[in-house]
C-alpha cells in the first residue's frame, strides 16, 4: 500500500510541474507579438492569464461579455497546441469592422504565432486588467502592480 501511495504522490508531482512549466512566459509572449500590437495603436490589448491547453472550446462575443442570448454567443476552437492569447480589442470607433478582434495564439512551446480574426472577444481569464497602448510594454510588469 505505502509503494502505491509513493507512486501516485510521485506521478502527482511529475504532472504538477508539467503543467507549470513551458519555455515562453506571459512577458516573452507579449514581446514576440510586440511589432503586431503596435500596428493598431488605437486598440488596448489583453493578454490571457495562463497558456490555453490545445484545442480549448472557447466563447466569444462582443466586448468579451456573457449574454443569455445564444444569438449573442459564438463558438471557437483553439489551436492545438498550449498557446498564449494576446487579445487585440474592439475598435470603439463605430467603423464597419469596430467590433472584431484580433486574436494572437501564441504557442508557449515555440513561439510560433497564429493570428485569427473573430467579430468580438474570446472570453478567458485575462492576466490582468487590460493592457492601455498608452502604456510601455516595460512599464506594465513593474512590482508596484503585484
Amino acid at each position: 500500500m505505502k509503494r502505491l501511495l509513493w507512486i501516485m504522490l510521485a506521478v502527482a508531482m511529475l504532472s504538477a510541474c508539467q503543467k507549470e512549466t513551458f519555455p515562453l512566459t506571459m512577458e516573452d509572449a507579449i514581446m514576440k507579438v510586440s511589432n503586431i500590437i503596435d500596428k493598431y495603436p488605437d486598440r488596448d490589448w489583453y493578454a490571457s492569464k495562463y497558456p490555453l491547453e490545445p484545442a480549448t472550446a472557447l466563447q466569444y462575443s462582443f466586448l468579451g461579455v456573457v449574454y443569455d442570448r445564444p444569438a449573442l454567443m459564438h463558438d471557437y476552437v483553439s489551436p492545438g497546441y498550449r498557446a498564449w492569447l494576446i487579445v487585440l480589442a474592439e475598435d470603439l470607433s463605430g467603423g464597419p469592422d469596430s467590433e472584431d478582434c484580433l486574436h494572437l495564439f501564441v504557442d508557449a512551446d515555440s513561439g510560433k504565432v497564429e493570428q485569427v480574426w473573430l467579430h468580438g472577444r474570446v472570453i478567458v481569464e485575462w492576466g490582468s486588467d487590460p493592457y492601455s497602448r498608452y502604456l510601455e510594454y516595460g512599464d506594465i510588469f513593474s512590482e508596484d502592480d503585484e
